[in-house]
């Protein structure tokens, strides 16, 4: 990869902490290792809430970029999330990127009451947010009808620092929603495709799969696919001296089932997992040299960690910032 192309790389620390002293813990950690964003998750689990984690981000940070990596649109109504995520663009001069989805993890939908409708379902309702809540962003008065909401003159206030309006981050594993995030997104995040009663499929975690979503994502974008951003995740990183033997035991519980969030069992070899966009195993250096080589294959250019390899990704992005 050329050195022009490394410099264009971004890299999203994720966070999972639960108090303000591992939040602060985590902004400076973000910041030493060179990290661009700080990504906060929306789950109904033990950990904080995004929108008001993400204005103290803002707060703490001068140089971070803050994303919800990203907000379940289930757990939130457009009309007032329009304004949250508006007021923190204001407060952070400028920093938000809005990450959005449709949700995933049925266990959290059953705990909370709230219903967890068909894939395709939730993928219309997502599409109709997503319509009300760029509308607020633009700033001044919204008249919008859609099959799920009605807007009459309500007032999209404050105007984000952002013109026209705070990047979107949209995407999925599926065809449509990939398709749909290249026309509608700034930023395109390729997961791998969810199962139908939640959680994501393991099979869909090969290069040669990202490769050919990349596909739907260049033809549905047309003549604006050059301005999109690529986002992928790094599920796991282990440093070690023997990639090949991490990668086997990753294969291995593919096959049996057993990596969590992952469903069904995956047919993936040693060499699948290896060349994967999702894990990375070997030296700092091979791991550098592995992101390197899927950005090359897949045009990706920003990087999000999972909160628990944030911190051993770290010293990669060094390497790669000195590279």
């Amino acid at each position: 990869m050329s050195s022009a192309a490394k410099r264009e790389l971004r890299f999203g620390y994720g966070f999972f902490g639960t108090d303000r002293d591992d939040l602060a813990t985590a902004v400076h950690s973000a910041e030493a290792f060179g990290f661009d964003t700080f990504l906060m998750p929306d789950h109904l689990s033990d950990q904080l809430s995004p929108i008001p984690t993400l204005a103290v981000v803002a707060e703490l940070s001068d140089t971070l970029r803050i994303a919800p990596w990203v907000l379940c649109n289930a757990f939130h109504i457009p009309e007032v999330l329009g304004r949250e995520l508006a007021t923190i663009d204001v407060l952070s001069r400028g920093r938000l990127d809005v990450g959005i989805g449709s949700g995933w993890h049925r266990d959290e939908f059953t705990r909370a009451g709230i219903a967890f409708n068909p894939g395709g379902q939730r993928f219309r309702e997502l599409q109709h947010s997503v319509e009300v809540i760029s509308a607020l962003l633009a700033g001044g008065l919204v008249t919008l009808d859609n099959d799920h909401h009605h807007l009459d003159g309500h007032l999209g206030f404050p105007s984000p620092v952002q013109r026209p309006r705070p990047p979107l981050m949209l995407g999925g594993g599926g065809r449509k929603m990939l398709e749909w995030a290249a026309t509608t997104g700034d930023i395109v995040s390729i997961i791998p495709k969810a199962g139908p009663n939640g959680g994501v499929l393991g099979s869909e975690l090969t290069v040669e799969s990202v490769e050919r979503k990349i596909g739907w994502i260049r033809a549905a974008a047309g003549v604006r696919f050059e301005q999109l951003t690529i986002n992928l995740v790094l599920v796991d990183v282990t440093v070690t001296n023997d990639r090949r033997t991490a990668a086997r035991a990753v294969s291995g519980a593919l096959r049996a089932g057993q990596l969590p969030i992952f469903v069904g069992e995956a047919d993936l070899d040693e060499n699948d997992v290896l060349n994967s966009p999702y894990f990375a195993f070997g030296t700092i250096h091979e791991i550098a040299e592995h992101i390197s080589t899927v950005c090359e294959r897949t045009g990706a250019t920003y990087y999000g960690t999972f909160p628990h390899v944030a911190n051993n990704f770290g010293p990669v992005i060094e390497h790669i910032r000195r590279a």
